[in-house]
């Protein structure tokens, strides 16, 4: 079922988006990738100004905002609005969805409860996205989209083995879908990772470990490993890692498989 429903759409949105267009087009192939088989998994969520935003469900909030971050990504890439704009737009998402997906968390919280876990969530989350912009930038290749199809791959196995649901089968499309970007273009022409593409692949990552998972949930350790995972790419915009950029992305990309190994040793 997942195969009809869930790979095929994923992998013929970016074959039209990025074997045709180019890689340019990653950041919205990747949200129509998830979010067509996310809706025909949990249903069409209703339009994002009726949802609550103080207490709604999390996975209609999270449809929104992965789809519209595949938009801001793309307009970014393609430099279609104002920088001022679209980066700011990419910060609300990026603060919001951790607000977002903890409504149903936040009821039973107190106020010192709820600001020590969303101050947490905005840190790790604000840093993945800093980091994945700051990575593409310095490394335009395919260090960043191959890193994270890691990152995506390790997601999908620590959600079957811990939460189950729709979320880890969501998390193995998103892996698959990278994989095929990078294979659509890399073998005839550059693959460049913009940073519009990078704020969908945090978007993707972090919402989808995040989805209804329970405080139990989130504090164990083979999910906070695998979250804070693509952080390892950091290292790629030292200075020394900068002058010999070969060495920088294989370092980067084994540093994050290496997290990934020790999140899935430890589940």
């Amino acid at each position: 079922m997942w195969v009809l429903f869930g790979l095929l759409p994923a992998i013929a949105a970016v074959l039209v988006c990025v074997g045709v267009g180019g890689a340019r087009w990653l950041a919205i192939a990747l949200a129509i990738a998830i979010c067509v088989p996310f809706a025909m998994a949990d249903g069409w969520p209703g339009w994002f100004w009726r949802l609550d935003v103080q207490h709604g469900a999390p996975r209609p909030w999270m449809w929104w905002t992965v789809l519209l971050g595949g938009l801001l990504g793309t307009a970014y890439d393609f430099r279609l609005l104002p920088k001022v704009f679209t980066v700011g737009s990419e910060v609300v998402l990026v603060l919001m969805l951790p607000w977002f997906l903890s409504a149903e968390l936040r009821a039973g919280w107190t106020f010192e409860t709820c600001a020590l876990y969303m101050t947490g969530g905005w840190l790790v989350m604000g840093l993945l996205w800093h980091s994945l912009r700051r990575v593409s930038k310095v490394q335009h290749g395919l260090p960043v989209p191959f890193a994270m199809t890691i990152a995506l791959a390790v997601d999908a196995w620590l959600l079957r083995t811990h939460a189950g649901g729709p979320d880890w089968q969501l998390a193995g499309v998103a892996a698959v879908a990278l994989g095929f970007a990078m294979l659509t273009t890399a073998w005839r022409r550059p693959f460049i990772c913009g940073s519009g593409a990078a704020l969908c692949l945090t978007l993707l990552h972090t919402g989808l470990l995040l989805c209804g998972r329970t405080e139990r949930e989130l504090l164990q350790l083979p999910l906070l490993l695998g979250w804070l995972a693509p952080l390892a790419m950091w290292i790629v915009v030292l200075q020394w890692f900068v002058k010999h950029r070969k060495v920088g992305a294989c370092v980067g990309v084994l540093l994050v498989a290496g997290c990934g190994a020790l999140a899935v040793w430890s589940a």
